[in-house]
C-alpha cells in the first residue's frame, strides 16, 4: 500500500507547495480549537468525521490523477490549449481539496495520514477509437457524470452543515466541483460534431457501460459514514458533513436521472434508454 500524508514539514517543497495552494484560498478559516469540538460533539461522531473526513482525503486525492491523466490524451486528441489548462488546474483543484479534508481530519482529532491502493486506476484507451473521441469518453465520464454527482452531493452536505469550520470547508470545494463538471458538459457538446455520423448513438452505447459502472462505484462509497452511530445523533453526524447513506443514495439516483440524463439527451444521446439499459450490451 502506499501512504498519503498532508504533513509536508520536512519537504523541500513546502514553501512553494503552499505558495501554488494559496492561489486557491478565497477567504481565511480558522482552524477551531479541539477542545470545543471535543464538548460540541458526542465521541462517535467526532471518530466518524476523522473516518469519513480521512476518506475524502485519498479520494480528493485519487482524483488529481484522474485529471491529470486526462490531460495527455486531451493533448493526443489536439485540443485547445485552453481545454489543457482546465483540465490540469483541476488536478491541482483536487489536491488542494485533499489537503483541506486533512484540515478537517486534524480538527477532529485525526492525524491527516491514510493509507490508499498501490496502484492508480488508468484512464481508458477504448481501443479502436480515434484520440478525440478516446479523450471525449473520458472526459465526460468524469466531468458529466462523477463530477456532477458530487456537485449534488456536497451541496446537500453544505446545506446540512452546521459546524463552521466544515461549512467553510464545503464552501471551499464545491465551486471547484462545479467547474470540473461544467469542463464535462462544455467539452462533450463542444465535440460531438466533430465526432462524426453516428457520434450521438455510440455515445449512447458507451453509457450503458459507464452508468453501470458509475452507479457500482457510487454505491461502494456511499455512506462514508460508519453505521455505529446512533439515530438521535443524527443532527451532529450531518453537522460534520456527514450525509446519512440511505439519503445520499437516494440522492444519487435523483441526480441522474433529473440532472444528469436531461442533460444528455438535450444533446440528443438518448441516455434515457442507457440509464434504463445500463449493464447491457
Amino acid at each position: 500500500m502506499r501512504t498519503l500524508t498532508m504533513d509536508t514539514a520536512a519537504s523541500p517543497f513546502r514553501a512553494e507547495h503552499a505558495r501554488i495552494l494559496r492561489a486557491h484560498e478565497r477567504s481565511a478559516v480558522e482552524l477551531p480549537p479541539g477542545e470545543a469540538l471535543r464538548e460540541r460533539y458526542d465521541e462517535t461522531v467526532r471518530v466518524a468525521a476523522v473516518h469519513a473526513w480521512r476518506e475524502r482525503m485519498v479520494n480528493e486525492h485519487r482524483s488529481a490523477a484522474v485529471f491529470a491523466g486526462l490531460v495527455p490524451q486531451l493533448i493526443e486528441a489536439s485540443s485547445t490549449i485552453d481545454v489543457q489548462t482546465v483540465a490540469l488546474r483541476a488536478a491541482t483543484d483536487e489536491i488542494y481539496h485533499a489537503t483541506l479534508c486533512g484540515e478537517v481530519v486534524r480538527a477532529f482529532g485525526g492525524e491527516a495520514l491514510a493509507t490508499a491502493e498501490p496502484t492508480l486506476m488508468k484512464m481508458p484507451e477504448h481501443p479502436g477509437l480515434a484520440a478525440l473521441e478516446r479523450a471525449v469518453r473520458n472526459v465526460t465520464f468524469v466531468g458529466c457524470l462523477s463530477e456532477t454527482v458530487a456537485v449534488a452531493l456536497i451541496a446537500e452536505e453544505r446545506e446540512l452543515a452546521d459546524e463552521p469550520f466544515v461549512r467553510a470547508t464545503l464552501d471551499r470545494i464545491l465551486p471547484d466541483e462545479v467547474a470540473h463538471a461544467r469542463l464535462g458538459w462544455l467539452y462533450l457538446a463542444h465535440s460531438l460534431p466533430a465526432l462524426g455520423e453516428g457520434a450521438a448513438g455510440r455515445m449512447g452505447r458507451y453509457l450503458r457501460v459507464a452508468f453501470a459502472y458509475l452507479e457500482r462505484r457510487e454505491i461502494d462509497l456511499l455512506p462514508l459514514t460508519p453505521p455505529t452511530i446512533p439515530a438521535e445523533l443524527r443532527a451532529q453526524r450531518e453537522a460534520v458533513g456527514l450525509c446519512e447513506g440511505g439519503a445520499a443514495r437516494s440522492l444519487f439516483y435523483r441526480t441522474v436521472t433529473e440532472v444528469i440524463v436531461p442533460r444528455f439527451e438535450a444533446l440528443g444521446i438518448d441516455a434515457a434508454d442507457a440509464w434504463q439499459h445500463r449493464g447491457e450490451n
